[in-house]
């Protein structure tokens, strides 16, 4: 799903006070209040070609 505003909408309540992760897009993710600001910046995982690659590095070092 492309949209994002949807996939925010689809995000239960918390109460007061209280932080969520919100699923922004397969590897994003953002930090959300309460009242449903985005607040204190943006979480990403490295996709599966990046991951493929760090592996790769890590296995002929040894």
């Amino acid at each position: 799903m492309k949209n994002r505003k949807a996939k925010i909408l689809l995000v239960r309540r918390n109460a007061p006070g209280v932080w969520q992760w919100v699923r922004l897009s397969n590897r994003r993710m953002g930090l959300m209040k309460y009242y449903g600001m985005m607040d204190c910046g943006f979480c990403k995982k490295p996709s599966a070609a990046q991951n493929r690659w760090k592996n790769l590095l890590r296995t002929k070092g040894e």
